[in-house]
């Protein structure tokens, strides 16, 4: 439930991240970075434990991929992301808990750094796309803050009326920007630990949880 002047009151909008939030993508990811990182002078990923405990920002330093060197990544990573996108597949026990919530009067959109089409494929193959009324793919990393005001205004919604669910520190740190309330998933990229120290308003640590939150 929202929490808002004293008063509470059930989300209107449910806005979820897509790649660790919605599909179990991290070893696919690490097996697409892993397989540009010797084309594009960067370090392996060795140890995913280790990779799940660092920002992305940490990350990307710790692995070589300079300012300079990103534009080309995320470019070839989400082209190699294309080839797999129908293979991808929900996290489990989710695909329920979105039908209900839908159900319950929710409204459901995506927000990813991932390009639309990408996302409405493996929508399309794990037969969800319909739960949601939007997909927005927001191709800076670090840009979601500007894109999620965008969405609040346009859907002519208060920001208490809002959630955010992400799977990463950067997913929380743009909902705080954008001051609507942070939902942290720890089934996603980044580990239960790192995710609590960036102060999300909910940390859930499974599907049902999820419900739990909008009432």
């Amino acid at each position: 439930m929202g929490t808002h002047g004293g008063r509470s009151m059930p989300y209107k909008l449910v806005v979820c991240d897509f790649d660790g939030t919605l599909v179990d993508s991290l070893s696919t990811a690490v097996g697409i970075f892993n397989r540009l990182a010797p084309q594009l002078g960067l370090r392996p990923v060795l140890d995913i434990a280790a990779a799940r405990s660092l920002t992305t920002r940490q990350f990307l330093r710790e692995h070589g991929v300079t300012f300079w060197r990103l534009p080309r990544l995320v470019r070839r990573f989400k082209a190699a992301a294309a080839e797999q996108a129908d293979s991808l597949r929900m996290v489990p026990g989710l695909a329920d808990v979105l039908a209900r919530m839908r159900a319950g009067g929710v409204k459901l959109g995506i927000l990813s750094s991932n390009s639309e089409d990408n996302i409405r494929r493996a929508l399309r193959a794990n037969g969800v796309e319909n739960h949601f009324a939007f997909v927005v793919g927001y191709p800076k990393l670090f840009g979601k803050a500007k894109a999620l005001r965008r969405i609040v205004r346009g859907e002519r919604l208060e920001k208490c009326d809002v959630l955010y669910v992400g799977d990463e520190v950067r997913d929380v740190e743009a909902a705080h920007k954008a001051g609507v309330a942070a939902v942290a998933v720890t089934w996603g990229f980044h580990d239960e630990a790192i995710l609590r120290s960036s102060r999300p308003d909910h940390v859930v640590t499974e599907p049902a949880g999820l419900l739990a939150l909008v009432g």
